[in-house]
Protein backbone atom coordinates (compact mmCIF):
# COMPACT_ATOMS: atom_id res chain seq x y z
CA UNK A 1 0.00 0.00 0.00
CA UNK A 2 1.43 3.36 -0.93
CA UNK A 3 0.99 6.65 1.43
CA UNK A 4 -1.75 7.96 -1.16
CA UNK A 5 -3.98 4.90 -0.51
CA UNK A 6 -4.36 5.34 3.24
CA UNK A 7 -6.84 7.41 4.49
CA UNK A 8 -6.14 10.89 5.18
CA UNK A 9 -8.52 13.49 6.77
CA UNK A 10 -7.26 17.04 6.20
CA UNK A 11 -7.55 19.78 9.00
CA UNK A 12 -5.53 22.93 9.44
CA UNK A 13 -2.19 22.42 10.92
CA UNK A 14 -1.55 24.54 14.41
CA UNK A 15 1.34 23.16 15.66
CA UNK A 16 4.50 21.53 13.38
CA UNK A 17 5.84 18.10 13.62
CA UNK A 18 5.14 14.59 13.35
CA UNK A 19 3.74 11.76 15.58
CA UNK A 20 2.33 8.47 15.69
CA UNK A 21 0.86 6.43 18.67
CA UNK A 22 -2.69 5.37 20.03
CA UNK A 23 -5.71 7.74 20.29
CA UNK A 24 -7.12 8.64 23.42
CA UNK A 25 -10.44 10.59 24.00
CA UNK A 26 -10.95 13.55 26.37
CA UNK A 27 -14.25 12.92 27.95
CA UNK A 28 -16.20 15.84 29.20
CA UNK A 29 -16.96 15.32 33.11
CA UNK A 30 -20.45 16.67 31.70
CA UNK A 31 -21.90 19.28 34.35
CA UNK A 32 -25.51 19.27 35.53
CA UNK A 33 -25.51 22.62 37.02
CA UNK A 34 -28.51 22.76 39.40
CA UNK A 35 -31.38 25.44 39.33
CA UNK A 36 -33.20 26.13 42.57
CA UNK A 37 -35.10 29.14 44.40
CA UNK A 38 -33.06 30.55 47.77
CA UNK A 39 -34.81 32.23 50.21
CA UNK A 40 -34.48 35.70 51.24
CA UNK A 41 -32.98 34.84 54.51
CA UNK A 42 -30.54 32.79 52.73
CA UNK A 43 -29.18 34.98 49.61
CA UNK A 44 -25.98 36.50 51.76
CA UNK A 45 -25.26 33.02 52.52
CA UNK A 46 -25.17 31.74 48.83
CA UNK A 47 -23.20 35.06 48.12
CA UNK A 48 -21.05 34.18 50.48
CA UNK A 49 -20.50 30.74 49.16
CA UNK A 50 -20.10 31.97 45.21
CA UNK A 51 -17.37 34.65 46.79
CA UNK A 52 -15.64 31.88 48.55
CA UNK A 53 -15.78 29.76 45.18
CA UNK A 54 -14.66 32.52 43.52
CA UNK A 55 -11.05 32.83 45.70
CA UNK A 56 -10.72 29.16 45.55
CA UNK A 57 -11.07 29.21 41.79
CA UNK A 58 -8.98 32.15 41.39
CA UNK A 59 -6.13 29.97 43.63
CA UNK A 60 -6.10 26.99 41.69
CA UNK A 61 -5.85 29.04 38.23
CA UNK A 62 -2.72 30.80 39.78
CA UNK A 63 -1.72 27.68 41.03
CA UNK A 64 -1.54 26.49 37.62
CA UNK A 65 0.20 29.30 35.86
CA UNK A 66 3.04 29.76 38.72
CA UNK A 67 3.73 25.81 37.84
CA UNK A 68 3.93 26.47 34.47
CA UNK A 69 7.76 27.36 34.44
CA UNK A 70 8.60 26.62 31.37
CA UNK A 71 6.22 28.70 29.27
CA UNK A 72 7.24 31.90 28.28
CA UNK A 73 4.89 34.93 29.20
CA UNK A 74 3.27 35.26 26.65
CA UNK A 75 1.75 31.81 26.88
CA UNK A 76 1.38 32.20 31.11
CA UNK A 77 -0.67 35.77 29.85
CA UNK A 78 -3.58 32.90 28.70
CA UNK A 79 -4.11 32.11 32.19
CA UNK A 80 -3.60 36.23 33.03
CA UNK A 81 -6.73 36.81 31.23
CA UNK A 82 -8.75 34.23 33.10
CA UNK A 83 -7.48 35.89 36.05
CA UNK A 84 -8.27 39.15 35.53
CA UNK A 85 -12.07 37.54 35.47
CA UNK A 86 -11.61 36.58 38.51
CA UNK A 87 -10.73 39.67 39.92
CA UNK A 88 -13.22 41.82 38.11
CA UNK A 89 -15.73 43.34 40.22
CA UNK A 90 -17.84 43.73 37.11
CA UNK A 91 -17.84 40.23 36.82
CA UNK A 92 -18.42 39.34 40.39
CA UNK A 93 -21.10 42.32 40.95
CA UNK A 94 -23.24 40.72 38.10
CA UNK A 95 -23.36 37.48 39.48
CA UNK A 96 -23.72 38.80 43.06
CA UNK A 97 -26.78 40.89 41.63
CA UNK A 98 -28.15 37.40 39.64
CA UNK A 99 -28.22 35.95 43.33
CA UNK A 100 -29.80 38.94 44.75
CA UNK A 101 -32.13 39.38 41.97
CA UNK A 102 -33.68 36.42 40.61
CA UNK A 103 -33.23 34.56 44.19
CA UNK A 104 -31.54 31.67 42.71
CA UNK A 105 -28.05 29.60 44.25
CA UNK A 106 -24.90 30.11 43.06
CA UNK A 107 -24.40 27.55 40.23
CA UNK A 108 -27.07 28.84 38.11
CA UNK A 109 -26.13 32.47 38.64
CA UNK A 110 -22.83 32.08 37.35
CA UNK A 111 -24.09 30.03 34.13
CA UNK A 112 -26.64 32.87 33.31
CA UNK A 113 -23.66 35.07 33.50
CA UNK A 114 -21.22 32.94 31.54
CA UNK A 115 -24.26 32.34 28.67
CA UNK A 116 -24.88 36.38 28.69
CA UNK A 117 -21.16 37.17 27.92
CA UNK A 118 -20.88 34.19 25.47
CA UNK A 119 -23.93 34.96 23.59
CA UNK A 120 -22.55 38.90 23.92
CA UNK A 121 -19.42 38.06 22.60
CA UNK A 122 -19.82 35.37 19.52
CA UNK A 123 -21.21 37.47 16.99
CA UNK A 124 -18.09 39.24 16.42
CA UNK A 125 -16.06 35.91 16.00
CA UNK A 126 -12.32 36.45 15.57
CA UNK A 127 -10.30 36.53 18.86
CA UNK A 128 -13.57 36.83 20.81
CA UNK A 129 -14.48 33.58 20.09
CA UNK A 130 -11.28 32.71 21.65
CA UNK A 131 -12.54 35.35 24.87
CA UNK A 132 -15.87 33.22 24.61
CA UNK A 133 -13.02 29.99 25.71
CA UNK A 134 -11.77 31.54 28.87
CA UNK A 135 -15.10 32.38 29.90
CA UNK A 136 -16.37 28.96 29.58
CA UNK A 137 -12.82 27.60 30.93
CA UNK A 138 -13.49 29.80 34.30
CA UNK A 139 -17.11 29.39 33.97
CA UNK A 140 -16.56 25.63 34.48
CA UNK A 141 -13.83 26.10 37.21
CA UNK A 142 -16.35 27.87 38.93
CA UNK A 143 -19.48 25.31 38.72
CA UNK A 144 -16.50 22.29 39.72
CA UNK A 145 -15.38 23.99 42.75
CA UNK A 146 -19.49 25.25 43.28
CA UNK A 147 -20.02 21.27 43.13
CA UNK A 148 -17.03 19.89 44.12
CA UNK A 149 -16.46 18.07 41.04
CA UNK A 150 -12.96 17.13 39.06
CA UNK A 151 -11.43 17.96 36.14
CA UNK A 152 -12.24 17.18 32.41
CA UNK A 153 -10.54 13.45 32.45
CA UNK A 154 -9.04 11.14 29.77
CA UNK A 155 -9.19 8.09 28.74
CA UNK A 156 -6.81 5.69 30.91
CA UNK A 157 -3.73 4.27 29.65
CA UNK A 158 -0.54 3.25 30.27
CA UNK A 159 1.47 4.48 27.32
CA UNK A 160 1.83 7.94 25.49
CA UNK A 161 -0.89 8.80 23.43
CA UNK A 162 -2.27 11.20 20.81
CA UNK A 163 -5.05 13.19 22.47
CA UNK A 164 -8.61 13.92 20.73
CA UNK A 165 -11.34 16.46 21.81
CA UNK A 166 -13.87 18.48 20.92
CA UNK A 167 -12.27 21.37 22.23
CA UNK A 168 -9.40 21.90 24.56
CA UNK A 169 -9.71 24.91 26.80
CA UNK A 170 -6.96 26.05 28.83
CA UNK A 171 -7.04 24.52 32.41
CA UNK A 172 -7.99 21.20 30.16
CA UNK A 173 -4.26 21.68 28.45
CA UNK A 174 -2.44 22.33 31.84
CA UNK A 175 -3.65 19.58 33.32
CA UNK A 176 -2.80 16.69 30.75
CA UNK A 177 0.44 14.56 31.73
CA UNK A 178 2.84 16.43 29.40
CA UNK A 179 4.75 13.28 29.42
CA UNK A 180 2.62 11.16 27.36
CA UNK A 181 1.17 13.60 25.35
CA UNK A 182 2.69 13.02 21.50
CA UNK A 183 0.06 15.73 19.57
CA UNK A 184 -3.04 17.25 19.93
CA UNK A 185 -6.12 16.50 17.34
CA UNK A 186 -9.70 19.05 17.63
CA UNK A 187 -12.76 19.80 15.97
CA UNK A 188 -12.76 23.53 17.17
CA UNK A 189 -9.79 25.87 17.10
CA UNK A 190 -7.65 28.07 15.06
CA UNK A 191 -3.89 29.46 14.76
CA UNK A 192 -4.34 31.67 17.33
CA UNK A 193 -6.36 29.65 19.71
CA UNK A 194 -4.90 29.01 23.18
CA UNK A 195 -4.60 25.05 22.42
CA UNK A 196 -2.78 26.28 19.32
CA UNK A 197 -0.14 28.21 21.71
CA UNK A 198 0.37 25.80 24.35
CA UNK A 199 0.54 22.80 22.06
CA UNK A 200 3.64 24.95 19.79
CA UNK A 201 5.11 25.78 23.77
CA UNK A 202 4.90 22.32 24.64
CA UNK A 203 6.17 21.44 21.33
CA UNK A 204 3.56 18.70 20.05
CA UNK A 205 2.06 18.65 16.63
CA UNK A 206 -1.40 19.31 16.57
CA UNK A 207 -3.84 19.63 14.13
CA UNK A 208 -7.86 20.90 14.41
CA UNK A 209 -11.06 21.01 12.46
CA UNK A 210 -11.01 17.14 12.69
CA UNK A 211 -14.55 16.11 13.21
CA UNK A 212 -16.18 12.82 13.75
CA UNK A 213 -13.25 10.65 14.97
CA UNK A 214 -15.68 9.21 17.66
CA UNK A 215 -18.25 7.10 15.46
CA UNK A 216 -15.15 6.53 13.14
CA UNK A 217 -12.12 5.45 15.00
CA UNK A 218 -11.15 2.64 18.22
CA UNK A 219 -10.18 4.50 21.21
CA UNK A 220 -6.23 2.92 21.55
CA UNK A 221 -6.25 2.37 17.35
CA UNK A 222 -3.04 3.55 16.08
CA UNK A 223 -2.75 6.78 14.30
CA UNK A 224 -0.91 9.51 13.19
CA UNK A 225 -0.68 13.29 12.75
CA UNK A 226 1.35 15.47 10.41
CA UNK A 227 1.04 19.14 12.08
CA UNK A 228 2.85 20.80 9.48
CA UNK A 229 0.48 19.75 6.76
CA UNK A 230 -2.52 19.79 8.94
CA UNK A 231 -3.26 16.19 8.16
CA UNK A 232 -4.63 13.48 10.26
CA UNK A 233 -4.20 9.69 9.54
CA UNK A 234 -6.89 7.51 10.93
CA UNK A 235 -5.09 4.35 9.99
CA UNK A 236 -1.36 3.90 9.03
CA UNK A 237 -0.24 0.74 8.06
CA UNK A 238 3.67 -0.14 8.68
CA UNK A 239 5.03 1.18 5.65
CA UNK A 240 3.49 4.24 6.56
CA UNK A 241 4.26 4.29 9.90
CA UNK A 242 7.66 3.58 8.89
CA UNK A 243 7.66 6.57 6.85
CA UNK A 244 6.37 8.77 9.38
CA UNK A 245 8.92 7.87 12.39
CA UNK A 246 11.41 8.85 9.72
CA UNK A 247 10.24 12.22 8.87
CA UNK A 248 9.79 12.47 12.86
CA UNK A 249 13.07 11.88 13.16
CA UNK A 250 14.90 13.93 10.51
CA UNK A 251 12.32 16.70 11.52
CA UNK A 252 13.83 16.33 15.53
CA UNK A 253 17.45 15.88 14.37
CA UNK A 254 17.34 19.07 11.66
CA UNK A 255 15.45 21.64 14.23
CA UNK A 256 17.56 20.96 16.68
CA UNK A 257 20.68 21.76 14.19
CA UNK A 258 19.21 24.65 13.19
CA UNK A 259 18.28 26.33 16.49
CA UNK A 260 22.15 25.98 17.65
CA UNK A 261 23.12 27.77 14.27
CA UNK A 262 20.44 30.24 14.52
CA UNK A 263 22.37 32.86 16.31
CA UNK A 264 25.32 33.01 13.93
CA UNK A 265 25.25 35.75 10.93
CA UNK A 266 24.32 34.15 7.31
CA UNK A 267 26.10 34.68 4.48
CA UNK A 268 23.68 36.89 2.61
CA UNK A 269 23.40 39.28 5.47
CA UNK A 270 27.13 39.36 5.99
CA UNK A 271 27.34 40.19 2.05
CA UNK A 272 24.49 41.51 1.00
CA UNK A 273 23.28 43.63 3.94
CA UNK A 274 20.18 41.94 4.75
CA UNK A 275 18.68 42.68 7.74
CA UNK A 276 16.94 39.94 9.81
CA UNK A 277 15.11 41.63 12.87
CA UNK A 278 12.28 40.44 15.47
CA UNK A 279 8.36 40.75 16.11
CA UNK A 280 8.21 40.59 19.92
CA UNK A 281 5.70 42.31 22.63
CA UNK A 282 8.30 41.16 25.54
CA UNK A 283 11.56 39.90 26.14
CA UNK A 284 10.84 36.95 27.88
CA UNK A 285 12.12 33.86 26.94
CA UNK A 286 13.97 35.78 24.28
CA UNK A 287 17.40 34.58 23.75
CA UNK A 288 19.69 37.22 24.34
CA UNK A 289 22.50 35.72 22.11
CA UNK A 290 19.65 35.46 18.99
CA UNK A 291 19.05 39.30 19.85
CA UNK A 292 22.70 40.37 19.74
CA UNK A 293 22.62 38.59 16.20
CA UNK A 294 19.69 40.52 14.78
CA UNK A 295 19.68 44.45 13.70
CA UNK A 296 17.28 44.83 16.45
CA UNK A 297 13.13 44.97 16.79
CA UNK A 298 11.43 44.91 13.73
CA UNK A 299 7.85 45.18 14.93
CA UNK A 300 7.11 45.83 18.57
CA UNK A 301 3.53 45.43 19.51
CA UNK A 302 2.70 47.74 22.07
CA UNK A 303 -0.86 47.18 22.65
CA UNK A 304 0.14 44.32 25.18
CA UNK A 305 1.48 47.02 27.32
CA UNK A 306 -2.31 48.20 27.60
CA UNK A 307 -3.54 44.37 28.17
CA UNK A 308 -4.48 42.42 31.53
CA UNK A 309 -5.12 45.72 33.26
CA UNK A 310 -7.86 48.06 33.91
CA UNK A 311 -6.84 50.93 32.22
CA UNK A 312 -5.16 52.74 30.42
CA UNK A 313 -0.58 53.16 31.32
CA UNK A 314 0.01 56.78 31.61
CA UNK A 315 2.48 58.72 29.51
CA UNK A 316 4.90 58.51 31.83
CA UNK A 317 4.69 54.68 32.53
CA UNK A 318 4.56 54.15 28.77
CA UNK A 319 8.09 56.16 29.14
CA UNK A 320 9.68 54.14 31.58
CA UNK A 321 8.44 50.90 29.53
CA UNK A 322 9.66 52.01 25.96
CA UNK A 323 13.20 53.71 27.50
CA UNK A 324 13.68 49.87 29.42
CA UNK A 325 12.88 48.26 25.79
CA UNK A 326 15.80 50.40 24.24
CA UNK A 327 17.83 49.90 27.26
CA UNK A 328 17.50 45.86 26.70
CA UNK A 329 18.25 45.95 22.83
CA UNK A 330 21.54 48.51 22.56
CA UNK A 331 22.55 50.88 19.54
CA UNK A 332 20.38 48.88 17.51
CA UNK A 333 16.47 49.65 16.00
CA UNK A 334 13.69 49.15 17.81
CA UNK A 335 10.13 49.87 15.53
CA UNK A 336 7.24 50.24 18.47
CA UNK A 337 3.82 49.98 16.22
CA UNK A 338 1.16 52.38 17.89
CA UNK A 339 -1.29 50.48 20.15
CA UNK A 340 -3.10 48.38 17.44
CA UNK A 341 -6.57 47.28 19.33
CA UNK A 342 -10.03 46.92 18.12
CA UNK A 343 -11.27 44.32 15.35
CA UNK A 344 -9.53 41.39 16.71
CA UNK A 345 -7.71 42.67 19.90
CA UNK A 346 -10.32 44.37 22.20
CA UNK A 347 -9.78 46.05 25.49
CA UNK A 348 -11.48 45.47 28.62
CA UNK A 349 -11.62 48.53 29.78
CA UNK A 350 -12.48 50.58 26.13
CA UNK A 351 -15.83 50.34 25.15
CA UNK A 352 -16.25 50.14 21.39
CA UNK A 353 -19.85 49.42 19.92
CA UNK A 354 -20.15 45.38 18.85
CA UNK A 355 -19.42 45.42 15.28
CA UNK A 356 -20.68 42.36 12.77
CA UNK A 357 -17.07 42.21 11.00
CA UNK A 358 -14.59 43.12 13.15
CA UNK A 359 -11.77 42.66 11.00
CA UNK A 360 -12.81 45.48 8.57
CA UNK A 361 -14.52 48.00 11.25
CA UNK A 362 -13.31 50.06 13.81
CA UNK A 363 -9.20 48.74 14.66
CA UNK A 364 -5.83 50.12 14.40
CA UNK A 365 -4.92 53.79 13.43
CA UNK A 366 -8.63 54.29 12.62
CA UNK A 367 -9.93 53.65 16.04
CA UNK A 368 -6.78 55.99 18.28
CA UNK A 369 -7.29 59.00 15.98
CA UNK A 370 -11.05 58.85 17.48
CA UNK A 371 -9.44 58.24 21.00
CA UNK A 372 -6.85 61.11 21.42
CA UNK A 373 -6.69 60.59 25.07
CA UNK A 374 -4.58 56.90 23.82
CA UNK A 375 -3.21 58.19 20.94
CA UNK A 376 -1.02 61.33 21.68
CA UNK A 377 0.17 59.94 25.38
CA UNK A 378 1.77 57.04 23.80
CA UNK A 379 3.21 59.66 20.97
CA UNK A 380 4.43 61.69 23.64
CA UNK A 381 5.83 59.03 25.92
CA UNK A 382 7.74 57.34 22.21
CA UNK A 383 8.87 60.94 21.16
CA UNK A 384 10.45 61.16 24.86
CA UNK A 385 12.14 57.64 24.56
CA UNK A 386 13.50 58.61 21.53
CA UNK A 387 16.65 60.01 23.05
CA UNK A 388 17.55 57.34 24.38
CA UNK A 389 17.89 54.74 21.45
CA UNK A 390 17.47 54.03 17.68
CA UNK A 391 13.47 54.56 18.29
CA UNK A 392 10.99 54.60 15.45
CA UNK A 393 6.81 54.79 15.05
CA UNK A 394 5.34 52.56 13.23
CA UNK A 395 1.22 53.26 12.64
CA UNK A 396 -0.57 50.03 11.34
CA UNK A 397 -3.72 49.86 9.75
CA UNK A 398 -2.92 53.14 7.26
CA UNK A 399 -5.55 52.64 4.67
CA UNK A 400 -5.24 55.86 2.95
CA UNK A 401 -2.34 58.77 2.41
CA UNK A 402 -4.68 61.39 4.33
CA UNK A 403 -4.64 59.17 7.32
CA UNK A 404 -0.58 59.52 6.97
CA UNK A 405 -0.85 62.88 6.81
CA UNK A 406 -2.87 63.30 9.90
CA UNK A 407 -0.76 61.39 11.99
CA UNK A 408 2.21 63.37 10.68
CA UNK A 409 0.66 66.60 11.52
CA UNK A 410 -0.40 65.42 14.97
CA UNK A 411 2.98 64.16 15.66
CA UNK A 412 4.74 67.67 14.98
CA UNK A 413 2.01 69.20 17.16
CA UNK A 414 3.29 67.08 20.24
CA UNK A 415 6.71 67.86 19.63
CA UNK A 416 5.95 71.49 19.42
CA UNK A 417 4.11 70.87 22.92
CA UNK A 418 6.86 68.70 24.51
CA UNK A 419 9.29 72.00 23.32
CA UNK A 420 7.32 74.09 25.28
CA UNK A 421 6.97 71.73 28.29
CA UNK A 422 11.05 71.25 28.57
CA UNK A 423 11.17 67.52 27.11
CA UNK A 424 13.96 66.63 25.32
CA UNK A 425 13.18 64.40 22.01
CA UNK A 426 15.01 63.41 18.77
CA UNK A 427 14.17 65.88 15.93
CA UNK A 428 14.09 63.31 13.35
CA UNK A 429 12.04 60.38 14.66
CA UNK A 430 11.11 57.87 11.65
CA UNK A 431 7.61 57.63 11.43
CA UNK A 432 6.29 54.34 9.27
CA UNK A 433 3.40 53.30 7.79
CA UNK A 434 2.56 49.43 8.10
CA UNK A 435 0.99 48.08 4.87
CA UNK A 436 -1.71 45.66 5.39
CA UNK A 437 -4.87 46.95 3.59
CA UNK A 438 -4.84 46.58 -0.50
CA UNK A 439 -5.81 50.14 -0.89
CA UNK A 440 -2.57 50.88 0.69
CA UNK A 441 -0.37 48.22 -1.14
CA UNK A 442 -1.58 50.12 -4.67
CA UNK A 443 -0.87 53.73 -3.51
CA UNK A 444 2.97 52.54 -2.00
CA UNK A 445 4.27 54.95 -4.36
CA UNK A 446 2.37 57.70 -2.67
CA UNK A 447 2.77 56.35 0.57
CA UNK A 448 6.30 55.52 -0.24
CA UNK A 449 6.96 59.36 -1.14
CA UNK A 450 5.86 60.71 2.56
CA UNK A 451 6.70 57.99 5.02
CA UNK A 452 10.32 57.52 6.21
CA UNK A 453 9.92 53.95 5.76
CA UNK A 454 7.38 50.82 5.13
CA UNK A 455 6.82 47.73 7.10
CA UNK A 456 4.43 45.18 5.14
CA UNK A 457 2.03 43.18 7.32
CA UNK A 458 1.75 40.33 5.38
CA UNK A 459 -0.70 38.16 7.36
CA UNK A 460 -3.48 40.99 7.31
CA UNK A 461 -2.36 41.95 3.65
CA UNK A 462 -2.87 38.53 2.53
CA UNK A 463 -6.18 37.94 4.73
CA UNK A 464 -7.68 41.07 3.32
CA UNK A 465 -6.28 40.50 -0.57
CA UNK A 466 -7.64 36.73 -0.86
CA UNK A 467 -10.97 37.49 1.56
CA UNK A 468 -10.05 34.90 3.36
CA UNK A 469 -10.44 33.92 7.55
CA UNK A 470 -6.82 31.84 8.38
CA UNK A 471 -8.43 30.72 11.46
CA UNK A 472 -11.54 29.33 9.60
CA UNK A 473 -11.09 25.68 8.23
CA UNK A 474 -13.38 26.05 5.90
CA UNK A 475 -11.52 28.78 3.90
CA UNK A 476 -8.26 28.78 5.11
CA UNK A 477 -6.83 26.87 2.08
CA UNK A 478 -7.82 30.02 0.46
CA UNK A 479 -5.21 32.00 2.17
CA UNK A 480 -1.96 31.77 -0.38
CA UNK A 481 0.49 33.88 0.48
CA UNK A 482 2.82 32.86 -2.25
CA UNK A 483 0.31 32.94 -5.08
CA UNK A 484 1.60 34.79 -7.76
CA UNK A 485 -0.75 37.41 -7.37
CA UNK A 486 0.67 38.32 -3.70
CA UNK A 487 4.17 38.18 -4.93
CA UNK A 488 3.21 40.85 -7.62
CA UNK A 489 1.52 42.89 -5.28
CA UNK A 490 4.79 42.78 -2.86
CA UNK A 491 6.79 44.02 -5.79
CA UNK A 492 4.91 46.56 -6.63
CA UNK A 493 5.61 48.03 -2.60
CA UNK A 494 9.47 46.93 -2.70
CA UNK A 495 9.37 48.97 -6.44
CA UNK A 496 7.83 51.64 -4.58
CA UNK A 497 10.43 51.79 -1.54
CA UNK A 498 13.21 51.40 -4.18
CA UNK A 499 11.99 54.13 -6.59
CA UNK A 500 11.92 56.67 -3.44
CA UNK A 501 14.93 55.29 -1.60
CA UNK A 502 12.49 54.27 1.16
CA UNK A 503 13.27 50.90 3.35
CA UNK A 504 10.89 48.42 3.43
CA UNK A 505 10.37 45.58 5.72
CA UNK A 506 8.34 42.40 5.95
CA UNK A 507 7.37 41.78 9.43
CA UNK A 508 4.51 39.14 8.69
CA UNK A 509 4.97 35.72 8.93
CA UNK A 510 6.31 35.40 5.55
CA UNK A 511 9.39 36.66 6.42
CA UNK A 512 10.30 33.92 8.46
CA UNK A 513 8.47 30.98 6.34
CA UNK A 514 11.46 29.04 4.36
CA UNK A 515 10.01 28.79 0.63
CA UNK A 516 8.09 32.48 1.77
CA UNK A 517 11.25 34.06 2.78
CA UNK A 518 13.12 32.73 -0.12
CA UNK A 519 10.85 34.43 -2.80
CA UNK A 520 11.09 37.67 -0.57
CA UNK A 521 14.52 37.41 -1.33
CA UNK A 522 14.19 36.91 -4.56
CA UNK A 523 11.62 39.71 -5.06
CA UNK A 524 14.92 41.79 -3.67
CA UNK A 525 13.12 42.38 0.10
CA UNK A 526 16.54 43.25 2.40
CA UNK A 527 14.53 43.30 5.84
CA UNK A 528 13.09 40.65 7.47
CA UNK A 529 11.43 41.16 10.35
CA UNK A 530 10.31 37.63 12.17
CA UNK A 531 9.03 35.96 15.18
CA UNK A 532 12.09 35.01 17.15
CA UNK A 533 10.68 31.11 16.42
CA UNK A 534 11.52 31.46 12.94
CA UNK A 535 14.84 32.84 12.42
CA UNK A 536 16.70 29.23 12.62
CA UNK A 537 14.63 28.36 8.48
CA UNK A 538 15.05 31.92 7.78
CA UNK A 539 18.90 32.05 8.04
CA UNK A 540 19.03 28.35 6.59
CA UNK A 541 17.92 30.26 3.49
CA UNK A 542 19.81 33.30 3.75
CA UNK A 543 23.45 31.24 4.24
CA UNK A 544 22.51 29.15 1.52
CA UNK A 545 21.12 31.25 -1.12
CA UNK A 546 22.74 34.22 -2.59
CA UNK A 547 20.79 37.62 -3.75
CA UNK A 548 21.96 36.15 -7.47
CA UNK A 549 20.84 33.17 -7.11
CA UNK A 550 17.18 33.92 -5.71
CA UNK A 551 16.67 36.50 -7.76
CA UNK A 552 16.93 33.70 -10.95
CA UNK A 553 14.61 31.71 -9.20
CA UNK A 554 11.84 34.26 -8.39
CA UNK A 555 11.74 36.47 -11.25
CA UNK A 556 9.77 34.27 -13.95
CA UNK A 557 7.66 32.75 -11.17
CA UNK A 558 6.16 36.57 -11.28
CA UNK A 559 4.84 35.61 -14.67
CA UNK A 560 3.16 31.88 -13.84
CA UNK A 561 -0.14 31.69 -13.21
CA UNK A 562 -0.98 29.63 -10.32
CA UNK A 563 0.39 28.84 -7.05
CA UNK A 564 1.34 24.98 -7.26
CA UNK A 565 3.81 26.74 -9.82
CA UNK A 566 5.02 28.96 -7.40
CA UNK A 567 5.65 26.36 -4.64
CA UNK A 568 6.71 23.47 -6.86
CA UNK A 569 9.91 25.54 -7.71
CA UNK A 570 10.80 26.97 -4.84
CA UNK A 571 10.23 23.35 -2.54
CA UNK A 572 12.49 21.70 -5.67
CA UNK A 573 15.06 24.19 -5.07
CA UNK A 574 15.72 23.91 -1.24
CA UNK A 575 15.26 20.64 -1.58
CA UNK A 576 18.05 20.16 -4.10
CA UNK A 577 20.28 22.90 -1.64
CA UNK A 578 19.34 21.03 1.63
CA UNK A 579 20.70 17.53 0.44
CA UNK A 580 19.42 14.41 -0.21
CA UNK A 581 17.71 13.83 3.07
CA UNK A 582 15.41 16.55 2.38
CA UNK A 583 14.78 18.84 5.48
CA UNK A 584 11.34 18.15 6.48
CA UNK A 585 11.67 20.65 9.55
CA UNK A 586 11.90 23.56 6.62
CA UNK A 587 9.64 22.27 4.54
CA UNK A 588 6.25 20.41 4.77
CA UNK A 589 6.42 17.35 3.63
CA UNK A 590 3.97 15.59 1.35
Amino acid sequence: MNDEAVTQIRGLGVSPGIAVGSILFMESAELEVPRRRVHSEAVEDEVKRFTEALTQAEAELGTHRDQALDLSEKERRIFDAQLEFYRDAVFREAIERRIRTDRVNAEAAVKDQVEHLVAALSPAGGIYAERNADIFDLGNRLQRVLLSRGQSVIEKGAGPFILYAKELLPSDTMSLERGRLLAIVTEVGGETSHMAILARAFGVPAVTGIRGLRNSVAPGATVAVDGSLGIFYPSIDLKLQKTLEQRRARFLAEREKLVKQASSVSRAEEEAGVAVLLNIENFDGLDLDLLRSTQGIGLYRTEFLFMGRSNFPSEEEQLRFYRGVLDQVGPREVTFRTIDVGGDKPLEYLNTPKETNPALGWRGIRLTFKWPDLLIPQLRALLRASVHGNLQILLPMVTHIEEWFEARTLLEQLKDDLKRDGHSFAADVPLGVMIEVPSAAIAAADLAQEADFLSIGTNDLGQYLFAVDRNNVQVADLYRPIHPVMLRVLRNILDAGQAHGKPVTVCGEMAGEPMSALALLGLGLRRFSMSPAHVPEARWIFENYSLAEARALVSPLLAVRTEAEVEESLRRAIEDRSGPSGRVCLLPTR
